[in-house]
């Protein structure tokens, strides 16, 4: 049982010390530094390489460094002067529930694929119709999606505004009447549409994701 203990004992360790590490990524490079002791100063990043107890400490401008990576999993990244990116505080892949499309007896979900600036959004909806009762000249959804954009004036948050343009192609259920035999004989009809649409309105995210 003692034997078992160290055993698990060294394991940690073991473990612990590979997840200790910081990872420093170039601009111009594919290669990762494996490194340690890592700091900014001034225009420069200071780091030890990982292992080395001989206390030698490098230099790499700010302006050369992409990423770093810390042991504990907090990410600093650097633009082309080297000055430090804004932190993304929102998720960049979104799954949305269209709530109000149900009152128009629509069921609508959406991925949207935010840029890294947060400021634009490229969306793909998918919807699908479940309203049967077909009124007399007006079309009803039964299936459509689409691409669209969305433009957020003021970034990402819990709760934003957009509005950008998007195009549609859908299919729709048609219902008219035409005469026979001095009668209205009702004739329900599939037809396929486009739409040019300007929208604009609030994201409400209580979850990053969704």
């Amino acid at each position: 049982m003692k034997t078992h203990a160290t055993l698990l004992a060294l394991l940690l360790a073991l473990t612990a010390g590979l997840n200790a590490q910081d990872y420093i990524y170039l601009k111009n490079s594919q290669e990762r530094l494996t490194s340690q002791n890592v700091y900014v100063s001034g225009k420069d990043l200071i780091y030890e390489n990982f292992g080395d107890s001989s206390g030698r400490y490098y230099t790499i401008p700010l302006k050369d460094v992409r990423l770093v990576v810390f042991e504990n999993g907090r990410t600093e990244s650097f633009d082309k002067n080297g000055r430090k990116a804004p932190e993304d505080d929102f998720k960049r892949n979104l799954f949305t529930f269209h709530l109000f499309d149900l009152v128009i007896s629509d069921f609508t979900l959406s991925y949207e694929h935010i840029l890294r600036s947060g400021k634009l959004g490229i969306v793909i909806p998918v919807s699908i119709g479940y309203n049967n009762n077909l009124d007399f000249g007006n079309m009803t959804n039964a299936f459509y999606s689409g691409i669209g954009l969305n433009f957020y004036p003021t970034g990402q948050g819990v709760v934003r505004y957009f509005m950008g343009p998007s195009f549609r192609l859908g299919l729709g259920h048609n219902t008219s009447f035409y005469g026979e035999n001095g009668s209205y004989i009702e004739n329900k009809e599939n037809s396929f549409y486009g739409k040019l649409l300007i929208n604009n309105g609030v994201v409400y995210s209580p979850i990053k994701s969704l």
